[in-house]
């Protein structure tokens, strides 16, 4: 019997769909959705039984009584579930992450209990950019933003000899910031509080280039690298799938489906500059 397919939706931003006549036999299976952070503290590990494709199946329940554990070597921590967001469990402690350690979950339920390992990734290494700010005229009319003359895009580069993998999230950080197109309101809020983000896929180059069309607001943006893992590059090779394909997406979870993977990120800014 072929194995049935679940769906992921998180963070960072990636979104996976199938489409398919096939039916498949109800089964459920729980999926596991455990980012780690450096230097945060650990909560949103979310916890759900998988989606099925049945005619008569449900999915996508919440696990609410689940008894999930984190180990590092010697330590080990309980999470807690956090009753205003069924699904989902926290750290009460906020341990400390370092670059090399190996990390274990462990999520026991009934009748099962599943297990997953990653290992922090080594700090991104220090980014340069072709300028600290970059100037785009300030117009009121449509028209005239249609045939404005931009700057030349900022370069970001990066030293990679070992072609490891990064993505790049590029925030505008003002509460209340000035859109650059004059079509756009000034001030309006974006997705996850922010009023503009970018976030890339992952890449093992050595440099990315910020083009001056790309963004839509003045003011500070806060660029964050941050080193990844094989199972996160995975993950996200597989969500990005061709859509005639039926591969299950990638998973690390033994007993269970879903991903268990750490992040480390260093931030550096950059001013969008308006000139009247």
């Amino acid at each position: 019997m072929p194995k049935p397919y679940y769906i992921l939706l998180f963070i960072p931003m990636l979104t996976a769909c199938f489409n398919s006549e096939l039916e498949f036999e109800d089964q459920f299976e729980p999926v596991v959705e455990a980012y780690l952070y450096v230097d945060k503290n650990v909560e949103n590990i979310k916890l759900s039984t998988m989606i099925s494709f049945g005619t008569d199946s449900s999915g996508g329940h919440m696990i609410t009584d689940a008894n999930i554990s984190l180990e590092r070597e010697l330590s080990a921590w309980n999470l807690v579930h956090n009753d205003s967001v069924p699904g989902t469990y926290y750290l009460e402690e906020s341990p400390s992450f370092a670059p090399g350690d190996t990390l274990k979950l462990i999520v026991g339920l009934a009748d099962e209990v599943l297990l997953a390992t990653t290992v922090v990734p080594g700090n991104p290494p220090p980014v340069s950019l072709s300028s600290g700010s970059i100037y785009i005229p300030k117009v009121d009319n449509p028209r005239d933003f249609q045939g404005l003359e931009m700057p030349d895009p900022v370069e970001l580069t990066w030293d990679n000899p070992e072609a490891k993998y990064y993505f790049l999230s590029i925030q505008n950080i003002e509460s209340n910031p000035i859109s650059i197109k004059p079509d756009l309101p000034d001030g309006h809020p974006g997705g996850g509080g922010f009023a503009f983000e970018i976030v890339t896929q992952p890449t093992n180059s050595n440099y990315h280039l910020i083009e001056p069309m790309m963004l839509k607001y003045y003011g500070t943006h806060r660029i964050v690298m941050t080193s990844v893992n094989d199972e996160y590059v995975n993950l996200y090779s597989s969500l990005n799938q061709d859509s005639r394909e039926l591969n299950e997406p990638y998973s690390n979870i033994t007993n269970g489906l879903g991903i268990f993977t750490a992040f480390n990120s260093d931030t550096l800014y950059l001013e969008v500059i308006p000139v009247y």
